[in-house]
């Protein structure tokens, strides 16, 4: 997994993770795609897969809206939420999450 300088990343880290971690808890929380990668465009939006036990309440497509209003987010945030047993299923898969493991950063 590479550092990144990517200003939107870094604004996320220093502004939001913070309180993601006091209200959520998160076991792992990782970001991946274009703004880890560098290629990044000023448009482009943040990646992060989130894993909570937190999630387990709330239904899955419930669960990034929750996460935004949470953090009061201005918008430009792709979330995928999984409770740990989700997330543990999901790494074995060919997919999205294995891709993040492989080329993301773990914050």
């Amino acid at each position: 997994m590479a550092e990144t300088e990517d200003r939107k990343l870094a604004e996320f880290v220093r502004d939001h993770l913070p309180t993601l971690r006091a209200r959520l808890e998160p076991l792992q929380v990782i970001a991946f795609g274009s703004r880890v990668r560098g290629d990044a465009l000023s448009t482009s939006d943040l990646d992060l897969i989130v894993v909570s036990p937190w999630f387990a309440s709330l239904p899955f497509l419930r669960r990034p809206g929750a996460v935004l209003e949470l953090l009061d987010y201005p918008g430009g945030l792709e979330l995928l939420c999984y409770t740990p047993e989700e997330f543990e299923e999901k790494r074995k898969e060919f997919g999205i999450v294995r891709v993040a493991l492989e080329q993301g950063i773990a914050l």
